[in-house]
């Protein structure tokens, strides 16, 4: 990975988005302290891990995506590969290598939840592997919001509030569901920017399967959601309170995406995992 400039794998990790996958880590950990005293270590790791994930996922997406040719008009930043910034030797290099690096930084958090948790990283990184590559790219198929729900939402609440409690309610899977939820609002931007390109391309999303017109209320609608649930787990009226900031937040990213053109949606890339991170702080702050 030497030979490239670093400054260049961090461009391809995507450092923008990856408030994403804390912001479900650190509302998981919140949500754990109603029953434990928190053990800091492994809660550190689980944020690690699932920062390295993410990175893993959008190493294997920029590798993908510029063999496929899917950045030549393609309005967000260009990928490392594509513009010849990494070569694919080098970006195939490097997956193996954060690959190797990241399931290693797993498999500690098998000494506080048990081997149970092996399976279920596993396939958290095969999944953010299958993402964009793989016979069957995720992303590709109208899967990727699936995805983000399950993997950005679900996998990581769960199973941090697992590895700090030891047992799993449906309460902590709603919870996850919720961040999820608001979470998906990042891939709706990135998708409704890249529609015409990925339409041309053959990638089929939810953009392009439902229309921008349907894609564009979820987005509105999505943070409400998320309240909603949040609301039916801990069923306490006060909490509305906690999620002004988030709802302000959210009104504000939404006039932005109503009046976003081509590459202003870049923009909102940097905006929207801020919303998860709000969301995730909105509920700390009413458990504390």
């Amino acid at each position: 990975m030497s030979e490239v400039k670093f400054k260049y794998w961090i461009q391809a990790a995507r450092p923008k988005t990856l408030l994403v996958s804390m912001a479900p880590v650190i509302m998981s950990i919140a949500i754990a302290s109603k029953y434990i005293t928190i053990k800091w270590l492994p809660a550190v790791i689980c944020l690690v891990f699932a920062v390295m994930a993410q990175v893993l996922s959008n190493f294997v997406n920029d590798y993908a995506d510029g063999l496929k040719g899917a950045d030549n008009e393609r309005l967000g930043p260009q990928y490392m590969i594509s513009s010849g910034l990494i070569s694919q030797q080098q970006m195939r290099r490097g997956i193996i290598v954060w690959a190797i690096l990241t399931f290693i930084v797993g498999c500690t958090l098998l000494y506080y939840g048990g081997w149970i948790l092996l399976p279920f990283g596993i396939v958290i990184m095969l999944c953010a592997i299958a993402y964009s590559g793989g016979p069957f790219p995720l992303s590709r198929h109208a899967l990727g919001d699936v995805a983000v729900l399950l993997f950005y939402g679900i996998a990581p609440v769960v199973l941090t509030f697992f590895i700090q409690t030891g047992f799993v309610n449906w309460q902590i899977i709603i919870s996850g569901l919720a961040i999820g939820i608001v979470v998906d609002n990042l891939l709706i931007v990135n998708n409704y920017r890249d529609a015409e390109n990925d339409a041309k391309n053959g990638k089929k999303t939810t953009v392009t399967l439902f229309g921008k017109t349907l894609m564009r209320y979820l987005f509105y609608l999505n943070p409400i959601i998320a309240i909603i649930l949040i609301y039916l787990v801990f069923k306490n009226n006060i909490i509305f309170w906690y999620f002004i900031p988030f709802l302000i937040y959210s009104v504000f990213v939404s006039c932005k995406f109503a009046k976003a053109k081509g590459m202003e949606f870049n923009k909102l890339i940097g905006m929207a995992p801020l919303e998860a991170i709000i969301f995730a702080l909105s509920i700390t702050i009413y458990l504390i």
